[in-house]
Formats: C-alpha cells, structure tokens, sequence
C-alpha cells in the first residue's frame, strides 16, 4: 500500500515551525549579550529573503519584507520591550 503524500503546513503549523526554527538558530548563534539578537536575526532574514527571491523573483521577494516591515512599523512597540519566550 503507497504512503499517503502529506500536505504542505497550514499557516498554524508553519507559525510553530517559524518560532522553533528562530528559538533554534539564536541558540546555536551562542550570544552571549541581547545587543546581539538584532545583527544575527538580520543575518537569518536576509538569508531568507535570498532564498525567497531565487523561488518567487526578486520584486516578490522585496514586496513580502516590506510588508513585513510595514507591519512591524505598525504593530510593534518603538522601544526594546521586556524579552521573554518567543510568541
């Protein structure tokens, strides 16, 4: 009997994966003060943002992180907030 193809995540489950994934990587970065966060969380966007622009081109690729930023803008406190588990 073939194995039934699983589906690609729901937005729910790729949140999770998102937050595993970001709590994983600055755990393997090693920092060692919160004033580092920022450069190696960038490092990891703009990786992404490669990858992203290899997949869907790069205007697509730019129109997503600015969306993101634009929410971030919007949504975000202006000051460094308290830091705590992610999400």
């Amino acid at each position: 009997m073939a194995d039934a193809k699983q589906q690609p995540a729901d937005q729910a489950e790729t949140e999770i994966l998102a937050t595993q994934a970001v709590q994983q990587f600055l755990n393997a970065c090693r920092l060692t003060h919160r004033d580092q966060i920022a450069d190696h969380l960038m490092k990891l966007c703009s990786v992404a943002g490669v990858v992203m622009a290899q997949a869907n081109g790069a205007a697509d690729a730019a129109d997503r992180l600015n969306g993101t930023a634009d929410f971030i803008l919007k949504k975000m406190p202006a000051a460094p907030a308290k830091l705590g588990a992610l999400q």
